[in-house]
């Protein structure tokens, strides 16, 4: 059985490379096109001859792959399977016309379940992690279990997209060395989640060896590969996991830089000098709000401002750069918040400093809020929600301060880097947003994402354009009815 994933952004995607290893370790076979990077996405799918088709759809690209997903039916008689977080959570995608299939949850055992059964030619309606559209029936069962030991996985098939030397000369690989989150800050997906494998261990690590194992593989298989970034919510948390793993890492030979993400109230000075022996040459920490309560009351995340300014000291001192995750356009956030997320980012001489403005995903904890308490228009939908999560929020137009913190959403870089410019920023705040601010913050965003990943600011460039053309494209079929 043959199976062709469709994607619009030009990324390696963590879960096709992990379902594809595992599809083609049982004898399948594999293959992804990349609207981006594909000239005539439609008849280069036609042209892979497959048996079914896969999408892995966030929320926001549901219209995109509504769409697309029409276009193919009309071309071949074939499954269409959607996974994900959107399908995941809002398994009623399935009753979209031209999806046959969902996959709520991890799905490497449920698509090779469904491949196995396919190719056998026997009945696919009862597979544990699917919701499948039949003669204008939908059979829906339960999730799947989770996998636990995550070790028994075989490394992720980056050669899928190997026919692709943009994303073949890549010097930077993503690795997922943990599976779930801890924590339930109100704003991400995580307790949701939860509820969904109810009982289930939600959180899981891979086996340092196991880790080791594949960084090895990669450096063996990929000679440009110069970096790596570890894609998990915390690297920490665990002491014994997190010292033991330090150190055998750092024995690697050679041992590449890396970036981790950690919680502010994990680290102290023998992490973070345990953290610079290893290499680690950049920590990420969600910093979200500048403001207190913020964090506390709505964004569930109840860390001080004493505690992220030792963390940031620390990581500093031992010669590690310092990235921060912030948001804006938060339920009840006024001016004066927004110029204390910029001024802690400051205090903490912040080297990259991403702020995003809120995505309220329809399911979460920060949702519910902004529904109950005015700051979300009766009429949100999924289509309110930015598919890239870098440019608007639902909320800025019910917010009073929302015009203003737009304008410091766009020149919050500026106000960051430049010494004395957020005095300026505290004037430019009452001007409308304009073509010159919204440049400058694209210029920001390039900089600081070719500083970050060490790359080249023309590789940067076209990656930007590709993603404004795919984002034009997904506001383009978000104002055209999705039809046969």
């Amino acid at each position: 059985m043959r199976i062709v994933f469709i994607q619009n952004l030009s990324l390696s995607y963590s879960g096709i490379t992990y379902i594809s290893a595992v599809l083609k370790k049982h004898g399948h076979s594999t293959d992804v096109v990349v609207e981006e990077l594909n000239r005539d996405l439609i008849k280069d799918v036609c042209r892979a001859k497959p048996d079914i088709v896969g999408f892995t759809c966030i929320t926001g690209d549901h219209q995109w792959v509504g769409r697309r997903a029409a276009e193919i039916k009309k071309h071949l008689n074939i499954p269409i399977i959607v996974g994900g977080p959107h399908p995941t959570y809002f398994p009623d995608m399935i009753e979209m016309e031209n999806i046959d299939i969902i996959a709520r949850g991890e799905a490497e055992n449920v698509v090779l379940e469904l491949m196995d059964r396919l190719q056998n030619r026997k009945e696919i309606n009862n597979i544990a992690g699917l919701w499948v559209k039949k003669d204008k029936k939908i059979y829906k069962n339960v999730v799947a279990p989770l996998i636990q030991d995550l070790d028994v996985l075989p490394f992720p098939d980056r050669d899928i997209y190997d026919k692709y030397a943009f994303l073949k000369e890549e010097t930077e690989f993503q690795i997922c060395i943990s599976r779930g989150c801890h924590f339930d800050c109100s704003f991400c997906y995580n307790a949701s989640k939860k509820k969904i494998y109810l009982d289930q261990k939600v959180v899981r690590k891979r086996s340092i060896d196991n880790i080791i194992s594949e960084i090895k593989f990669l450096q063996h298989r990929y000679p440009n590969l110069k970096s790596i970034s570890f894609n998990d919510d915390n690297l920490g948390l665990d002491s014994k996991w997190f010292n033991e793993f330090c150190e055998k890492y750092s024995q690697l030979n050679p041992s590449l830089p890396f970036i981790a993400s950690l919680r502010a109230d994990f680290i102290n000075e023998e992490r973070a000098k345990k953290l610079k022996k290893a290499n680690c040459f950049c920590v990420t920490i969600g910093l979200e709000s500048g403001n207190v309560e913020m964090r506390k009351n709505i964004l569930k995340k109840n860390i001080s401002d004493k505690t992220f300014l030792l963390a940031a000291r620390l990581i500093k001192e031992n010669g590690i750069k310092l990235r921060t995750s912030s948001m804006c356009f938060l339920p009840g956030e006024t001016i004066e918040m927004g110029f204390e997320t910029l001024r802690l980012n400051k205090k903490m001489k912040v080297n990259y400093a991403w702020i995003y403005p809120l995505q309220p995903y329809p399911g979460t904890e920060i949702y519910q809020y902004a529904v109950e308490n005015g700051f979300l228009d009766k009429e949100f939908s999924f289509d309110d929600i930015d598919p890239l999560g870098i440019l608007k929020s639902p909320l800025e137009r019910k917010l009073k301060d929302g015009k203003k913190l737009k304008v410091l959403h766009r020149l919050f870089y500026y106000g960051i880097k430049i010494p004395g410019f957020v005095y300026l920023l505290k004037l430019l705040v009452y001007l409308p947003n304009n073509f010159i601010f919204e440049l400058l913050h694209r210029f920001s965003l390039l900089i600081n994402y070719a500083k970050f990943h060490k790359i080249n600011l023309f590789h940067v460039f076209m990656i930007a354009i590709r993603a404004f053309l795919v984002e034009r494209k997904i506001r383009i079929l978000m104002k055209t009815k999705i039809s046969a």
